[in-house]
């Protein structure tokens, strides 16, 4: 008799835990930082941050108050409120569904003549954008601008002496072979394309990225002569994500000098598109958690500053990016206290790649 009441108490215990399974916040999402860090921020960036936690139903409020721009700059962040709550906390979970207002500083509306001025350069705009299209298709010029800065950057494409680019062994639009940490870019944004004149394209904001997280935002010209395609007045920056301008190359760098053949692309290397399939598995930026990167790196502090190392991730987070090969990396304000109780502030940085499941810190540093 008691081993049927036994084994009917077990049943119950294991209805009860399953009914719990899960993590209890089906529906729900979780605030990301708290409202006083995303005042002053870039409006779109918190729009994708609320977004990327689960809220369905974020709406934008502007305030058309800016006159120069100089103090405060247009997408300024001037609050944001949860379910009505400007004090809002982070790591909060609420309805997904609840209304987030993000409201932020612009430039007022222009006057209706401005307007239709913009509304005929528009026009003229699509009309020259269309008629470079039968001639010149801007897929084309896209794909051409991949080639280009993907060869100049790749590192095995050289002869053997280190100084020569050997154009055979430049690699096409479609190229997915071999180590693809040593060429492969993906495309981050295509940036906006426009007809420059009636034989050329030109793109502002076309940005790339590489295996290592690397971030290419490039402006620049293409023409077609009949062969090939011609990537000619090329601005931008060449970096880490977050990377200040100075920290970056300047993407102009490629352009000077004589050698330089990946400015020039044949037609067979831009003729077959890429197969989704298989840019989806290069991607890994599923494979480690942001958040669990975060304890690991912290833990690993502690470890290097056993008497106390704190991270300052809500108030002090200075920057932090993943790569596409899934790794993460952080800045990110700290507070040491040494064997004497005596605290310090500084900046801690490092890398972390591995998974979820087993997070590795590569790179640590303290300033």
């Amino acid at each position: 008799m008691k081993r049927i009441v036994s084994i009917f108490i077990a049943c119950i215990l294991i209805i009860v835990l399953a009914g719990c399974g899960g993590n209890g916040h089906e529906g729900e999402a979780k605030t990301p930082s708290g409202s006083s860090v995303q005042k002053g921020r870039d409006y779109q960036k918190v729009i994708n941050d609320f977004e990327e936690k689960g809220f369905k139903n974020i709406k934008i409020e502007k305030l058309e108050d800016l006159i120069t721009g100089w103090m405060t700059k247009d997408g300024e962040v001037e609050s944001v409120s949860v379910d009505g709550n400007k004090g809002y906390s982070p790591d909060i979970w609420y309805p997904n569904n609840v209304e987030v207002i993000i409201t932020y500083h612009t430039f007022p509306a222009k006057p209706d003549s401005t307007k239709q001025e913009d509304i005929q350069k528009d026009n003229h705009d699509e009309s020259a954008n269309a008629a470079l299209e039968v001639t010149f298709p801007v897929e084309n010029a896209k794909r051409s601008a991949v080639v280009a800065i993907t060869n100049s950057f790749a590192t095995d494409v050289m002869t053997k002496d280190g100084n020569t680019y050997d154009v055979s062994k430049f690699h096409s639009y479609a190229d997915t072979s071999g180590n693809v940490k040593d060429y492969f870019m993906k495309v981050k944004s295509w940036g906006t394309w426009s007809a420059k004149n009636e034989q050329a394209w030109h793109v502002d904001s076309l940005k790339l990225e590489n295996v290592l997280g690397t971030v290419t935002n490039a402006a620049l010209d293409v023409n077609f002569d009949g062969t090939n395609y011609v990537i000619s007045n090329i601005t931008g920056t060449f970096g880490n994500s977050g990377a200040s301008d100075g920290m970056s190359m300047n993407l102009s760098d490629i352009e000077s000098g004589r050698n330089n053949p990946y400015l020039t692309v044949p037609a067979k290397l831009i003729k077959n598109d890429r197969i989704k399939a298989e840019v989806n598995a290069l991607d890994h930026s599923g494979d480690l958690d942001k958040y669990v990167a975060r304890t690991a790196f912290e833990k690993h502090g502690k470890s290097v500053y056993p008497y106390g190392f704190e991270c300052h991730w809500i108030l002090d987070l200075r920057s932090e990016s993943q790569a596409a090969d899934g790794s993460w990396w952080f800045k990110v304000g700290v507070t040491i206290t040494n064997q004497y109780g005596t605290k310090r502030d500084t900046v801690a940085e490092g890398i972390l790649s591995g998974n979820t499941g087993n997070p590795i810190v590569k790179e640590f540093y303290v300033r």
